[in-house]
């Protein structure tokens, strides 16, 4: 009797190691995923942050060029057409508010860009953060069974916070849209049509 119990409790013994085995492993795996991913986030604000810069330099420049172009031709414009005095005016004002507008709206996109950089990078830190509690529930676990009931509610988890993540930075991006839009609603042609 004596061996048949002893011989249950090295397979007893013997199924726990397999078990604390499994879960160093995943803790090992975590734990590299967790550097990887702590990189691949500072990578990624990096290069956001750089995206973001370089967007900004080229949306000015290609403003201010667009800008002393469309001066430079309403400019020739009124001197071809021979517009004078109040047509004139009210085509240089005219292409005054357009660039306004284009600025804006420029303006608008830029920010845009960084609000959505800003958020991906900011919701690159929770995730990892998430990341290491799970991690932590998992090494608590004490059984195969609670284990994997963890690991599958993590998974889930993870899922429906990409899902809303995702959706809160479509919904930032259409808000800068709509801002967008509104800008280049208020500015309305002025007087006359023959422009």
């Amino acid at each position: 009797m004596t061996l048949n119990q002893n011989g249950n409790q090295g397979k007893h013994n013997e199924q726990e190691a397999r078990i604390a085995d499994a879960v160093k492993a995943q803790v090992n795996t975590a734990e590299q995923g967790s550097r990887a991913a702590r990189d691949g986030i500072s990578k990624i604000a990096e290069f956001g942050d750089k995206a973001t810069e370089h967007s900004q330099q080229t949306l000015r420049t290609g403003i201010e060029a667009a800008s002393h172009h469309a001066r430079e031709t309403a400019d020739r414009f009124t001197r071809t057409l021979g517009f004078t005095g109040a047509d004139a005016e009210r085509l240089a004002n005219q292409s005054k508010q357009n660039m306004e507008a284009v600025t804006r709206c420029g303006n608008v996109f830029s920010q845009a860009l960084q609000d959505v950089s800003r958020s991906w990078f900011e919701l690159g830190q929770k995730q990892w953060q998430r990341n290491l509690e799970g991690l932590n529930k998992l090494t608590a676990s004490k059984s195969v069974h609670e284990f994997t009931a963890i690991q599958g509610e993590l998974v889930r988890e993870g899922v429906q916070h990409m899902v809303q993540d995702s959706r809160a930075i479509a919904e930032r991006s259409l808000r800068a849209v709509d801002e967008a839009s509104k800008t280049f609603a208020n500015v309305a042609p002025q007087g006359g049509s023959h422009i």
